[in-house]
């Protein structure tokens, strides 16, 4: 029966990790082109949801398969976009006080407006002029509105090449506008927007509905759970114990008030926010909706375009800014709802098609090392991921041991740099990890610090396993001391000092020992801190990071390639090539990596491995194939993988860890 079940796990498992879908458990992924992007304003979506953008004198597109491309056409400071129904890009060139055309076929041709010339004349074509167009869009009569900022005015270009102006002297500069589904205009600079009427007369957007975020605390969200019996009488029934769901999201809310009160931040810098006063003369960023419903925004004073997700979690997606909340921008998604973003007061509102207001809250990440809840929680440089034997996934953070509990809050255990010794619970101890975690054998995680191995709880507790004369706080006296005799004479084991610990990675096995290789030796590390070692034999290979399978079979990893350690401490290859690099995926030894750096063995004995950044697996067979090729296209390289007891596999990047589901 346990082979059978044994079995079946393997075979979800297999099933999971061959899966290309995955979600985001904590944190949020890295931008798919991390390359600063120079000062990108106009935005827009075509309907196969590429996505169309400016990137200083550029007009590029981002394709769905991630492909970057850049359209043909010189521009000056194009600031504004819009798709034709037929592919047609138009394109506002501010600078040369233009709006040009890019045909599918690649021509490019001026609309409207006299290159080099700002001026306010309505007129057809080049007889028309403007001063410095910027957000456009095409209405359903195939005419173009653009934000004539320059004029304060928002003109039109018809079918037929004419310009008109519908709404001369606005009282801001628009830099931006989007059609409601009631025929309006919405127009906006970063700190305020008005709606203009189908009369051309300027309108007050509703204030009511404004969602005002303030600057170093989550938007104002909150779980709703109703209270157990609370449609009957309290004094007839007694109250039922909270459900897992129920203590799931107190647990969040409570995490969320934290954030709010400022007590969930690490390393936070506030942005430098504009106000009303430098607004108008502040570049704003605009906003366009995909097919999906979620909204793109340009921030030009971060060269980043982020994604706005349906549940409000804001991520980027072009460019190297982190969220900041400086958005600005109006969008009209398909099913006719209006979103409007202003960065001053990190103002968000939203109404349906009927003009009726309706939530729109954001989820900011006001910068990186934030715990709370999960998905709002951020990490500034994962290396290594542990899934506890109590559920909980531990994440080591640059310098910081953080843990992501069931109820799906994130907390740093390692505050101000030291953890709190197990035995002196009132004295801190100075911890500098080295970057190597596995699950532990109860609850928590093995670490290695300061040339010791030390076991750390759910709590942050540390007791060291062993290490260098004096770490541990129980290493002294007569007890320990006899511990240690009885330990040597009844298991064939003997105390020890860890040499060269660092050098390699550690790791576990089912029954919660730490296993670790140094100088030739591999040792078999018991939760008390006695072991058992072996000699290995041969000098071809020596020491690597160790992977222990449930069949108890010991590999290491050589970078390109992996080898199997037998009792007696012969080593043998059984993936890749010691003389070869490369990518391939097949037999074992007809496989090639080019660098192993994480390995984690699941029920069946399969090994999965991260080669340079992509998920790779070692069946228990021998045989190598490459797995999730989608997902380093959409998140980049992986840095870390985890997998816990119900099989399912875990994977970080630098900024958030994911989950492997199948289809």
């Amino acid at each position: 029966m346990k082979s059978l079940i044994a079995a079946a796990a393997a075979l979800l498992l297999s099933q999971a990790a061959c899966a290309t879908s995955w979600e985001v458990v904590a944190g949020a992924p890295a931008a798919l082109h991390t390359k600063h992007l120079d000062a990108p304003r106009g935005i827009a979506v075509g309907p196969d949801d590429t996505i169309y953008f400016t990137d200083g004198a550029s007009v590029r597109a981002l394709r769905s398969d991630g492909a970057l491309v850049a359209l043909p056409g010189h521009f000056i400071a194009p600031a504004g976009l819009a798709i034709g129904a037929d592919g047609t890009v138009f394109v506002a060139d501010a600078g040369n006080h233009v709006v040009k055309a890019i045909t599918p076929a690649g021509e490019v041709r001026t609309v409207a407006g006299q290159a080099g010339t700002a001026g306010r004349n309505d007129g057809k074509g080049i007889a028309a002029h403007f001063d410095q167009p910027a957000g456009m869009a095409l209405d359903g009569a195939g005419g173009l509105l653009v934000a004539d900022t320059g004029n304060h005015a928002l003109r039109k270009i018809s079918a037929n090449g004419v310009v008109s102006t519908l709404a001369p002297h606005l009282p801001l500069r628009p830099q931006g506008l989007a059609l409601d589904a009631r025929g309006g205009v919405v127009v906006y600079d970063a700190s305020s927007a008005l709606r203009i009427g189908e009369d051309g007369k300027p309108q007050a957007l509703p204030q009511s509905v404004a969602a005002q975020v303030q600057q170093k605390s989550l938007a104002p969200w909150r779980p709703q759970i109703p209270a157990a019996g609370e449609a009957q009488s309290p004094a007839a029934l007694p109250r039922s114990p909270a459900s897992a769901q129920e203590r799931r999201a107190s647990a969040i809310a409570d995490a969320e008030a934290e954030c709010q009160r400022g007590k969930c931040l690490r390393r936070f810098q506030a942005p430098s926010m504009p106000d009303a006063g430098n607004a108008s003369a502040m570049p704003a960023g605009q906003m366009a909706a995909d097919s999906q419903g979620r909204l793109l925004v340009t921030v030009p004073a971060t060269g980043t375009i982020y994604r706005i997700e349906r549940d409000g979690i804001v991520t980027p997606l072009l460019g190297a800014g982190d969220v900041t909340g400086e958005l600005s921008g109006a969008a009209r998604d398909r099913e006719g709802s209006l979103f409007v973003l202003l960065a001053v007061g990190q103002t968000a509102a939203s109404w349906d098609a009927g003009g009726k207001p309706q939530p729109f809250t954001l989820q900011y990440a006001a910068s990186l090392n934030r715990d709370g809840p999960a998905k709002q929680a951020r990490f500034g440089d994962i290396t290594q991921l542990a899934v506890g034997r109590d559920g909980g996934i531990y994440v080591l953070d640059g310098d910081q041991l953080r843990r992501i509990d069931r109820e799906g809050v994130v907390r740093t255990l390692q505050e101000e740099g030291g953890f709190h010794k197990l035995r002196e619970a009132r004295t801190a101890a100075q911890v500098d990890l080295h970057g190597a975690m596995v699950a532990g054998s109860s609850t928590g995680v093995y670490v290695t610090a300061n040339g010791a191995l030390a076991g750390v709880s759910a709590e942050g507790l540390i007791s060291v396993v062993s290490g260098p004369p004096g770490m541990a706080p129980d290493q002294a006296g007569l007890v320990p001391a006899l511990r240690r005799i009885w330990a040597y004479a009844s298991q064939d084991a003997e105390p020890f000092m860890l040499p060269g610990l660092g050098q390699h990675r550690i790791a576990s096995d089912a029954t919660g020992q730490a296993w670790y290789c140094a100088d030739n030796v591999l040792w078999r590390i018991r939760p008390r801190g006695v072991a058992r070692k072996t000699s290995l034999q041969g000098d071809t290979d020596g020491c690597g990071d160790v992977v222990v399978a449930p069949s108890d079979d010991v590999f290491m990893l050589h970078g390109q390639y992996l080898t199997r350690v037998g009792a007696d401490g012969y080593q043998w290859l059984v993936a890749g090539s010691r003389e070869r690099k490369g990518s391939a995926d097949g037999a074992g030894l007809m496989a090639r990596f080019w660098h192993v750096t994480h390995a984690v063995p699941d029920a069946g004995n399969n090994i999965y491995l991260l080669d340079d950044g992509v998920l790779r697996k070692l069946s228990a067979q021998g045989e190598v194939t490459t797995l999730a090729k989608d997902l380093f296209k959409e998140v980049g390289k992986l840095r870390a993988l985890a997998l816990d007891r119900k099989g399912v596999l875990y994977v970080a990047t630098q900024h958030a860890i994911l989950r492997l589901k199948p289809d």
